[in-house]
């Protein structure tokens, strides 16, 4: 009894699941290439870090007024525990560090910025020496950037941020600042009140 191959065959064979998956790869690659350079997944992090620290910083701003018009006062601790002291409790609990950008958190300070009293933030995580382009430089121009939308996203690393006094003179009350610090700048986001 002889067989007759009839022309249809059952399933499909391994050199063409192959194809299929190798095919299947190369498309999925491409479309998270393109995907990625749409989409700046990175810098999109960075805005939300920035906003979450922009957060922070109109809540202290506001638990120092709050402070102020009740204790007649200025809080005298570096550290804003005055703000949430048992006595007090105008904050239930301090913001959080944003890990991504420091080490230390906000600090108040009276003897920085002619005498004004100031919240700041120092971005500290890799410091620059102006050679690499960093993520401190990019934090800080982002800040820059979302107080002043004229102010330019783009950072170059030749191009420091301007000292305090400087930014303070051009931007007001809002700002972020580099200072050489150990032959690196260390950039400061600084609220002054």
């Amino acid at each position: 009894m002889s067989y007759l191959y009839n022309g249809k065959r059952k399933g499909i064979s391994l050199v063409e699941m192959t194809i299929a998956v190798i095919l299947f790869g190369v498309l999925s690659t491409i479309a998270m290439l393109y995907y990625k350079s749409l989409f700046n997944i990175d810098l999109t992090a960075k805005k939300a870090r920035v906003a979450a620290l922009m957060d922070q910083a109109y809540q202290l701003s506001g638990a120092y007024d709050v402070f102020v018009a009740q204790q007649g006062v200025s809080p005298s601790l570096a550290n804003l525990s005055e703000f949430n002291a048992s006595n007090i409790l105008i904050l239930r609990s301090l913001p959080r560090d944003i890990r991504e950008m420091t080490t230390t958190g906000w600090e108040l300070n009276t003897s920085d910025l002619s005498g004004h009293t100031v919240f700041k933030f120092p971005i500290d995580l890799n410091g620059t020496n102006y050679q690499n382009l960093k993520d401190d430089d990019l934090y800080c121009a982002i800040f820059n950037h979302e107080l002043n939308s004229s102010i330019e996203l783009n950072v170059t690393n030749d191009t420091p941020f301007a000292d305090m006094n400087s930014s303070y003179a051009l931007y007001g009350d809002e700002f972020c600042y580099s200072e050489l610090v150990g032959g690196h700048y260390k950039h400061w986001i600084m609220i002054v009140k």
